[in-house]
């Protein structure tokens, strides 16, 4: 190849290299606006949109228009539009009824007329997952129509269910228990605890344990030199326990006066919960109990044993008292806990499990389960009481829901990103 023809080959591949960068620029895809439109969206639906982009349903020349209307701050309503050869026609020359088949229940919509369309005198409530059926009359013939449109429901096998440990339980009545939340300390059992001080003045010559340890009954813990006779004389532990208070070193003088040790058996502990004012003529030694710490790991139930008959003038509260098993030790005196005092029982029409709460959108819900379906029930939540929650509307006595493991099945929604649409 010589020089003039390797030039031209150059410009060649030049042209070539510009041409397809220019293509790039030009029809490159928007990454950024990749999601599909409003527009390509309703083009891929299998349903005709309306004027009031509503689904059309049609047959022959007579077409009505299902919407869902749903302005900010006001609950949803249906609207239905009628059309006689794509002309408006007055919804009084139509008769219609609309029924909506939900995973759990049937609902008949009742509607009145307005100037231009019929609009539900019922919310459309959340979701709007439901298969409708709509039987109309216009000009003596009749209509019917069948369409499904769901949203919030996950389906899975029994396989993916058995796996992730979804469990199911059925919604009941339940006597709850009205409570009150107090905040309290745990403190070592002062009927199981002894203060220990020296019998004789003088100079400590030895110390054999330390804070925390465990010690047995007539155990040697410290040795003093008497002051008047100069001979040593032993501390003993007075009962088994833990020393929980250790002010005595060796070398130090003491002078018999003095709590050197204290001493305390941990199997069982104090909760001090402050009861303020406002709450205390709602409370009675006898009232149930659920203990908590902070962090929620730790429960038990337990009952209050003492109401103090005097109050504190600092904090306006009185103290209750509740006992505590703590045969493990994990009950820790001085560390702050919470307590649920049952002051009352109520009953509620619907309750199922806490753990069955879930937020979806901006709602409280629970999955409803039926078979291997499972929908949010956006619900409103009452009382709650040791692992239950009332449910005020959302499910129906009897209703199966998922009691635990219901968190996978809000995760599967969100990462399929579930869409609000009608």
């Amino acid at each position: 190849m010589n020089n003039k023809q390797l030039q031209i080959t150059l410009i060649v591949l030049f042209l070539i290299a510009t041409a397809v960068a220019i293509g790039f620029i030009y029809f490159k895809p928007n990454v950024a606006n990749a999601h599909p439109s409003e527009e390509s969206e309703h083009a891929q639906e299998d349903f005709k949109r309306g004027p009031h982009n509503g689904r059309l349903l049609q047959e022959d020349d007579f077409q009505i228009e299902v919407t869902i209307f749903e302005p900010e701050g006001t609950p949803p309503k249906f609207r239905i539009y009628f059309y006689d050869k794509g002309a408006p026609i007055q919804p009084s020359d139509v008769t219609i009824k609309m029924q909506l088949e939900r995973i759990n229940r049937k609902e008949n919509i009742p509607f009145k007329q307005e100037s231009t369309y019929l609009e539900s005198t019922v919310e459309a409530s959340e979701p709007h997952s439901f298969k409708v059926k709509i039987a109309a009359q216009y000009k003596g013939k009749s209509y019917s129509w069948e369409y499904a449109t769901y949203e919030g429901r996950v389906e899975l096998t029994q396989e993916a269910i058995s796996a992730n440990g979804i469990a199911v339980a059925k919604a009941s009545s339940k006597n709850l228990a009205i409570t009150l939340n107090a905040m309290g300390k745990i403190v070592p059992d002062a009927e199981s605890t002894v203060s220990i001080a020296p019998r004789f003045a003088g100079v400590v010559k030895a110390v054999h344990k330390k804070l925390g340890d465990k010690v047995e009954k007539g155990e040697t813990i410290a040795i003093i030199e008497s002051n008047d006779s100069l001979q040593n004389y032993e501390i003993k532990a007075e009962m088994s326990g833990t020393i929980i208070k250790k002010e005595i070193n060796k070398g130090m003088y003491v002078s018999g006066q003095e709590n050197v040790f204290a001493i305390s058996d941990l199997s069982s502990v104090w909760v001090e919960l402050h009861i303020y004012t406002s709450y205390v003529s709602q409370i009675k030694v006898g009232n149930q109990v659920e203990v908590k710490s902070l962090d929620g790991k730790l429960k038990q139930i337990g009952a209050i044993s003492y109401l103090s008959p005097i109050g504190n003038e600092v904090t306006q509260s009185v103290v209750a008292r509740v006992t505590l098993s703590n045969l493990d030790g994990l009950w820790k005196p001085g560390l702050f806990v919470s307590g649920e005092i049952a002051v009352d029982e109520g009953f509620a029409r619907v309750a199922v499990k806490e753990s069955a709460l879930q937020t979806f959108r901006d709602w409280d819900v629970v999955f409803i389960a039926v078979g291997h379906i499972f929908e949010v029930a956006p619900v409103k939540v009452g009382r709650k009481s040791q692992g239950f929650v009332e449910i005020i509307t959302g499910l129906n006595d009897g209703d199966h829901y998922v009691a635990e493991n219901s968190y996978i099945l809000k995760a599967d929604l969100e990462k399929s990103g579930a869409k609000h649409e009608h």
